[in-house]
């Protein structure tokens, strides 16, 4: 199963760049032996970020496994308030909310319904992906495609997903037609990553079976993110409507 917590939190000095101590909560909120296996899994279980909507501040939770839904969702859904930076930084939860989606339900789509031919992608926190121990901070449709089928191949119980003739697939028949992007830095202790955030429109050609690919692996992204270090806030994707394109849709 995937789940998702929302919580919106009050804080005037919490935002995006905090993100990397928001993972440290959540390490400490959670059972210590969990904690460590965590720390010593190749897979993530789970991904987190934080986001400001006309004010607003959200920070997002998200479990790939049931495991991980008991684990972290419903010890983290208990907080009334927290701190960051040593007691530096006071975050009240406002209001808090759970949603579900299983495995299953994203197959069902998989099979049941046509490819979608355009896709729209928004990319809420900076993201960037790593290639030949250099930072990629551009929207190749190869490394965004392979970065989310090597994640599905970890967390599905049901279909694995790393296969590079399917990747060939993937990026020979998916193309760019629209994008609204900007550079973002993220910050991490004492280095910056430049990102980038915004939307993209892409275009499936190809067979109808890789479009369904490719839309079931962005419904996935929601909760996995994409790219590099999705556990501490970057990678945070959507896939939108038709809406999706408007510039002033991701302000």
């Amino acid at each position: 199963m995937y789940a998702e917590l929302r919580m919106e939190v009050e804080s005037t000095q919490l935002d995006y760049r905090k993100s990397s101590n928001l993972q440290g909560v959540l390490m400490e909120k959670i059972d210590s032996s969990y904690a460590e296996r965590l720390h010593e899994s190749q897979l993530n279980p789970y991904s987190q970020f934080l986001v400001d909507k006309g004010g607003q501040k959200f920070w997002h939770i998200m479990a790939l496994n049931q495991e991980a839904y008991q684990k972290i969702i419903l010890p983290l859904a208990a907080l009334e308030e927290f701190s960051l930076k040593n007691g530096q930084i006071k975050v009240n939860v406002i209001r808090r909310q759970i949603e579900t989606c299983s495995e299953k339900t994203l197959l069902e789509e998989f099979y049941d319904k046509p490819g979608d031919r355009y896709l729209n992608i928004r990319f809420l926190t900076p993201t960037a992906f790593k290639q030949d121990g250099h930072y990629v901070n551009y929207p190749d449709l190869r490394l965004l495609f392979g970065s989310l089928m090597r994640k599905y191949s970890q967390a599905s119980e049901r279909l694995g997903m790393t296969d590079e003739e399917t990747l060939d697939q993937l990026s020979k028949n998916c193309e760019i037609v629209k994008y609204h992007l900007r550079t973002a830095m993220f910050p991490l202790e004492k280095v910056n990553i430049t990102g980038f955030v915004g939307t993209i429109c892409v275009h499936v050609r190809g067979t109808d079976t890789m479009a369904r690919y490719a839309r079931l692996l962005l419904r996935f992204g929601k909760y996995a993110g994409v790219g590099i270090k999705a556990g501490i806030g970057m990678g945070a994707t959507e896939l939108l409507g038709r809406e999706g394109m408007n510039p002033d849709s991701h302000r």
